[in-house]
This record gives C-alpha cells, sequence and structure tokens, in this order.
C-alpha cells in the first residue's frame, strides 16, 4: 500500500499521518503485511490489509494520556538494499503543554513493494536507556546473540534453538514475514541447513537499550553469505533471548 517514493520519505510519513490523527493515511504509509513486535507483548501484532489497519487506529489511549504530539527523531540508515531499508528511530510524546509523556526507540523496517515505499514493521524496545543505564541489558543481549552465533558456527541447533523465545518472529524479503509459534517450528524449518559447522564471522554492536531490551544491529558472513540483520533482544522470565529479527541483503 505504501506509496512513497523513498524509505525516509515513508518514515517522516509515519508520524505525519500520526500527528494528524489520520487513520487512512496511516494506513497508507505502511507496507503490508506489516508487523510490529515489542518488548512489553509476547506475540508480535500482524496486520494483513490497508481495510483492517485503517479500521483498527484509534488514538483514544494517547487522548486519556494527554498526548497532543510525537516528535520523532532523525533515522540512521542501519542497513539498506535496493527495496529494503533499516532504520534506527524513534519519538518521543508531549502533552500540549510540552512536558513529556514517553519516549522509544525502535528499528523501522522500510520496504519497496509494488505502489513504491512503506513501513513493513517495526520493532520497539518500549523506552530508551543511556550511559550506566544502558549497561547490563547491553551485555546480556550482546552475549545472547554471541552465544547464537558461537552454536549456530559449531552446527549446534539445539543449543541455538534455545536463543529464541517464542513465538518467533522473522522478517525476510519486502512481504515475506514469518512467525514461528513454537521452538518445534523453528526447529523443523532450519535443523536441515544449521546441522553442519558453518564458518562465521560477523560484526555487532547495540542500536537501542530499554528496560530489559535491546536493538542489536550486525553484519554477518555464514558459508560466504554475507548480509545484515536487526535482532529485538528480550528478558523474560530472566532469560535473554531474540523475540524477533529483520534481515537485508545489501546486493538484493
Amino acid at each position: 500500500m505504501g506509496s512513497y517514493e523513498s524509505a525516509e520519505a515513508a518514515y517522516w510519513a509515519f508520524f505525519t499521518t500520526f500527528n494528524a490523527r489520520s487513520a487512512s493515511g496511516r494506513a497508507g504509509v505502511m507496507s503490508y503485511p506489516h508487523v510490529r513486535a515489542s518488548a512489553a507483548t509476547i506475540a508480535p501484532s500482524i496486520t494483513n490489509t490497508a481495510e483492517e489497519f485503517e479500521a483498527s487506529a484509534s488514538w483514544e489511549a494517547f487522548d486519556r494520556a494527554g498526548w497532543a504530539w510525537t516528535q520523532p527523531i532523525t533515522p540512521r540508515v542501519m542497513h539498506r538494499s535496493p527495496d529494503k531499508v533499516h532504520f534506527a528511530g524513534g519519538w518521543t510524546r508531549f502533552r500540549a503543554d510540552g512536558s513529556e509523556i514517553s519516549r522509544n526507540r525502535l528499528l523501522y523496517i522500510a520496504s519497496e513493494m509494488e505502489d513504491g515505499w512503506g513501513i513493513q514493521g517495526a520493532f520497539g524496545v518500549d523506552d530508551c536507556l543511556s550511559g550506566e543505564a544502558a549497561r547490563e541489558p547491553s551485555q546480556a543481549a550482546m552475549g545472547l546473540v554471541e552465544r547464537m552465533m558461537t552454536t549456530l558456527a559449531a552446527g549446534e541447533v539445539d543449543a541455538w534453538l534455545d536463543c529464541f523465545h517464542y513465538p518467533n518472529l522473522i522478517v525476510f524479503a519486502p512481504g515475506q514475514i514469518e512467525c514461528y509459534e513454537t521452538r518445534e517450528a523453528v526447529d523443523q524449518a532450519y535443523r536441515p541447513f544449521f546441522s553442519a559447522p558453518t564458518p562465521i564471522s560477523h560484526e555487532t554492536r547495540i542500536a537501542a537499550t530499554g528496560p530489559g531490551a535491546a536493538l542489536v544491529e550486525q553484519s554477518i558472513t555464514q558459508g560466504g553469505v554475507y548480509f545484515e540483520q536487526c535482532f529485538l533482544v528480550v528478558e523474560r522470565d530472566g532469560v535473554w533471548a531474540a523475540s524477533s529479527v529483520s534481515a537485508v541483503r545489501p546486493n538484493g
């Protein structure tokens, strides 16, 4: 549905239409299926059509909090391919008197489909931490991703499966979204490919942190194939694991 001329234009329209309280405008910003994942929710929210999105749009909860407008931050491009872009972005919500209600930092996934660019999805940490407050979630998330890479390189599928929360969301090429409800479903889909040791090299860093969550961006070469990805890593019941991932092939 998104029909913007660039990924950046779709990102800014995401907020312009929200501040305008335009349900149809919001629906027109998205690529479908559209997905949202956050630290606070166990299952991702997937909307399949613009009509479905428009019908569900509401500002009532924001009005109850005294919301007047949302100020987006300037996005940073993390990963880009000809038809998909990962932005490190986010927002702060304000009351009419200028006081702050809340803030968040997110991965925004923009994709180019038949009609143009739109927002395919977003992964949020449900706040934003910096400095010393970010140290613990950052270390936990980086440790989790390092363990994921080590077990994957060794072909230790059972240990690799322990690195994920379930249900688990994967965003592939534009319009291609998979939500695996159980560990068994991921096992069935990936064990044939990952059961043998595979050379892996990667560069990984934290993109954003919140209380009990982090966005981790990564460039990786696996078995000679290069790609880039971003994980939403979340702590649930004392366990840090990846709940969602989106991948980009820079050369399409």
